[in-house]
């Protein structure tokens, strides 16, 4: 089995090597960055639909079997899956659908509170927002950019930040289970950082990346995909026109 994982920013080295460590022993993996333009407020996330489109073709011409949107907010969720036959799963719908049946009730921690728009959008896309308790943000925000993301805490902040955050979320709300709002959080923490967050806290706490990759894995091995009457086939030429509108206005700039 050979999977894309596409995700909304540039592809750092030690990213790469730890989505390499998640797959099966008999899965292949190559690791997509869409890294055009910034991801640091919610309007910037529909942007990066036809760049993710343009590489889930080519993985798809490469010969993969299911391609996995790696971001809390299924980033072009529905252009990826117009674009490709293969399955397309968003991190988003694969992790919350997942809560829903480990949990009556779960909070969102999220890391950029100007990006709680698009991650509010993909829970309610989800049909899971009814168990959410609430939305906390951290006080200082992850951003990405085209050379990498703006990291704001250190391994060992992150940790004690994510349980500040989701704390009252259990202790005053009653969640059962905490979401973090980024598909790649665990890897910025310390080693061990899931089993003491759930000692501390005492829910469940869910890394969104394995469960995305796992439910990629899952589709491919069921040869099941999207459905094409909700998601048609998109002419790929219209990804070239966005191509080359985005080469013309960087000539008139």
């Amino acid at each position: 089995m050979k999977l894309a994982v596409i995700m909304p920013g540039a592809v750092s080295s030690g990213a790469e090597e730890e989505i390499k460590g998640l797959v099966s022993a008999n899965t292949e993996v190559m690791v997509l960055g869409a890294a055009n333009g910034l991801l640091a407020v919610a309007g910037d996330i529909d942007l990066k639909g036809p760049e993710a489109a343009m590489l889930a073709l080519q993985a798809e011409a490469n010969g993969c079997d299911a391609i996995v949107l790696d971001g809390m907010c299924d980033f072009g969720l529905p252009i990826v899956r117009g674009a490709v036959s293969i399955p397309v799963v968003g991190a988003a719908t694969a992790t919350y659908n997942l809560v829903y049946q480990l949990a009556r009730s779960f909070g969102v921690v999220s890391i950029n509170a100007e990006m709680n728009p698009m991650f509010l959008r993909a829970i309610r896309e989800c049909g899971c927002e009814e168990r959410m308790t609430s939305i906390r943000s951290l006080e200082r925000s992850l951003k990405l950019t085209a050379e990498g993301a703006d990291i704001p805490y250190s391994p060992e902040d992150w940790e004690a930040e994510l349980i500040k955050a989701a704390r009252p979320q259990v202790e005053q709300e009653d969640a059962q289970c905490i979401v973090v709002a980024c598909a790649s959080i665990f890897g910025l923490l310390p080693k061990g950082a899931i089993e003491r967050m759930e000692k501390e806290l005492g829910v469940i706490i869910v890394d969104p990346q394995p469960i995305a990759i796992k439910t990629a894995e899952m589709l491919a091995s069921l040869k099941l995909s999207h459905s094409k009457i909700e998601y048609p086939t998109i002419d790929p030429a219209s990804f070239d026109h966005f191509i080359k509108a985005k080469s013309d206005l960087r000539k008139s700039a």
